[in-house]
């Protein structure tokens, strides 16, 4: 039985308080979604859901601005909110800087109840653009969102966020999220599109006032950039959380869909191929433009030892230390943890996080000048020669809680959330620190570039003992025993397709990597950690009151002003081809097969990637490297003439940063990537490099 839209009205005078309280004048529409109406069942007094979420709809920008600042109080009172979440939010004046960094503000507080309510304040002047998402002034720090596809499959979606000098933060929330095409055996293509996470609010919502005319306008605005994507018209299963939508609640949404199709000039289902397509599990929002970015970093806690603390580890020469274990992520270095007793002056004990370094000295400098570019990072204290003290954090690096998941399934959604929410922290702190060195010629540039980084890439490959300090001098390929000299020399067949040798390779490399050749030299300088792969990347293990987790970089003997690329190269490798740089660990080991034949090393595999490894990538790519690129040419610099540095750094992650002695798979694997990765001179041929591997673009 269809309920009656009086029903909805009765709930939604629960969520705003219209009794002597009219609604301000500025507001042109209300609309309530959440479990609150989602649940709602004919004949039942009571309601299941206890989540208010909802919209309001004002004329203009500015009005936005008039509501939450100068009738404040008017609207808390509507909203039933005693409690706000963040008292002192208040919206950027016209003439501030991040005006027109943002469309629409999130406001959230709790009401009589404690329970919370949370709105989204957007205008009707946005509609009226050609933009294809919202972007959200925040408190909140959501990024990942789970939804449903017919039946009750799930997947996550995926939105970044910036974060504003002031604490709050911009939420990049696209209206439709779209999959890359597939083809079918048919040669059809069959996208995939999903609602964002306002334009699913907005759509499956119940408008308490002013439906007509504009909350339909909202809708339709809405439902015809769907249906132009997806080629079909939605349907209750086409929202987020269509599982949880009790059957009257379907029922009459269908009806509202139904009605806004017919009266409306919207995109009409188009025929599809009924061919099963491989639909994604995580899908990323569009890619972050250059005009979305806000250089201006937001506070970040550099954080070092109190003086009394260095002190009391000094003086006192038996406290007892936890040898840490070694780490497949580490191998420069070793590290205990000391816990100084509590004191008058500390109540509770204090740890410290004992480093033995090869490169104290520059570890240390780089920790100093990380801090002043923005980064969270621990700034060191020397003492002894080799010995760094740090303040312990309570955390995991990235790459821990990779292999973690790797050996326990990937069920564990709150640890893949946790994954995934680094990485776009990284991409974020990552491309506002390289846009800053773009734009910010009020930055400290020192005469003489750090030459630090060099140890990844020019000096692995130019003394050309790296090889044979790994394996000897001779490999086993596949039954047969070919002497290292051979080995560089003979060229590659991988998946049919026939690449240069090793030795050859190796040749390019050094003339492209060497620190003063025209590549080296010709590519934009910036700072960077150098080394900002997951295995120096920590997460807390605590959630902060705005749903954010503090993401500490650690390991900073690399990080300088160097070439650009080089400072990309070691993440990207590690972070997209991680469970190929750490096959050997991996339990799940893919099949690949290899073998000399003739005068080729001929190696064939399946070139797959995960879910969250193809996640991991779109959100380099999407939120780091195509607005990176497109930053760089704004102010005349092209990084695609860069490709090769990049593409030749990539070849010495792949074959001289790991010794896999006893390893043939994961050997033979890596020397395979990164000979693939080393033909990339352009865009176009980096992209047909990652496809050859296994990378979906």
């Amino acid at each position: 039985m269809a309920s009656s839209p009086f029903r909805y009205h009765d709930i939604g005078r629960q969520f705003i308080c219209l009794d002597g309280n009219p609604i301000p004048q500025t507001i042109r529409a209300v609309l309530l979604g959440g479990s609150s109406i989602y649940s709602v069942e004919y004949g039942r007094d009571e309601h299941r859901g206890s989540d208010w979420d909802g919209a309001i709809v004002v004329s203009t920008k500015f009005a936005i601005l008039q509501l939450v600042n100068e009738q404040r109080s008017s609207l808390m009172a509507m909203l039933g909110i005693v409690r706000e979440e963040r008292p002192e939010f208040r919206v950027p004046e016209r003439s501030s800087q991040h005006w027109d960094l943002f469309d629409a503000v999130r406001i959230a507080g709790f009401d009589r109840l404690d329970m919370k309510r949370s709105v989204k304040i957007l205008s009707l002047d946005y509609f009226s653009t050609p933009k294809t998402s919202l972007r959200i002034l925040s408190f909140k720090d959501k990024r990942i969102f789970e939804a449903f596809r017919p039946p009750a499959t799930r997947y996550y979606r995926i939105q970044q966020a910036f974060r504003l000098d002031d604490g709050l933060l911009i939420l990049h929330d696209p209206w439709i999220y779209m999959s890359p095409a597939s083809d079918c055996v048919h040669g059809q293509q069959a996208p995939f599109a999903a609602f964002g996470v306002t334009a699913d609010l907005l759509v499956s919502g119940f408008w308490l006032h002013g439906c007509d005319p504009h909350g339909r306008i909202i809708q339709k605005y809405i439902l015809a950039k769907y249906s132009t994507l997806s080629r079909l018209r939605a349907s209750t299963q086409s929202f987020a959380k269509h599982p949880r939508f009790s059957s009257e609640y379907c029922s009459w949404l269908a009806g509202e869909l139904s009605n806004l199709y017919l009266r409306s000039a919207l995109p009409s289902e188009q025929p599809r191929c009924c061919c099963s397509f491989q639909q994604p599990t995580f899908l990323c929002g569009e890619a972050i433009t250059a005009f979305d970015i806000s250089v201006a970093s937001p506070p970040a806690p550099r954080t070092s030892l109190s003086s009394r603390s260095v002190e009391l580890y000094k003086q006192t020469e038996t406290l007892p230390a936890q040898q840490l274990p070694s780490s497949a992520f580490s191998s420069n270095s070793t590290a205990t943890v000391v816990t100084l007793p509590a004191s008058t002056w500390a109540e509770t004990p204090t740890k410290i996080f004992c480093k033995r370094s090869q490169y104290p000295q520059q570890e240390v400098q780089g920790a100093l000048n990380a801090a002043a570019f923005g980064l969270h990072v621990h700034v060191p204290y020397a003492t002894s020669p080799g010995e760094l003290l740090y303040p312990f954090f309570e955390g995991k690096t990235e790459s821990e809680l990779r292999l973690a998941l790797h050996r326990n399934g990937w069920s564990k959604w709150n640890d893949t959330e946790t994954l995934l929410y680094a990485e776009l922290v990284k991409a974020e702190n990552m491309l506002r620190l390289y846009t800053r060195c773009f734009t910010d010629r009020s930055m400290p540039w020192p005469e003489n570039k750090s030459q630090a980084i060099h140890r990844f890439f020019y000096s692995r490959v130019v003394a050309g003992i790296r090889f044979s300090q790994f394996y000897g001098d001779s490999l086993p390929i596949g039954g047969e025993n070919l002497s290292m000299a051979k080995f560089l020399e003979t060229p590659w067949k991988v998946n049919g397709v026939i690449y240069p040798s090793l030795g050859t390779l190796f040749r390019i490399a050094i003339g492209v990597l060497h620190p003063s050749s025209q590549h080296s030299t010709s590519c934009p300088i910036v700072f960077g950690l150098g080394d900002a792969h997951g295995a120096n990347v920590m997460i807390s293990n605590d959630v902060s009151p705005n749903s954010s987790r503090q993401i500490l970089y650690v390991d900073y003997e690399a990080a300088g002003f160097h070439p650009i690329m080089l400072d990309l190269a070691k993440a990207f490798y590690n972070d997209v081809f991680f469970d190929t740089l750490y096959m050997d660990i991996l339990q799940e080991v893919p099949e690949i097969r290899y073998a000399v034949e003739g005068n080729l090393i001929e190696v064939d595999f399946s070139p797959h990637v995960d879910d969250i490894t193809q996640a991991i990538f779109d959100v380099k790519r999407r939120y780091l490297l195509q607005p990176l690129f497109e930053v760089a040419l704004y102010h005349g610099r092209d990084l695609e003439k860069n490709i090769p540095l990049l593409s030749n750094a990539l070849l010495v992650c792949a074959t001289l940063t790991r010794d896999y002695s006893g390893q043939p798979d994961a050997f033979i694997r890596n020397m395979a990537a990164g000979v693939v990765l080393a033909q990339a001179v352009d865009l176009e041929g980096f992209d047909f490099s990652l496809q050859s591997l296994g990378v979906r673009i």
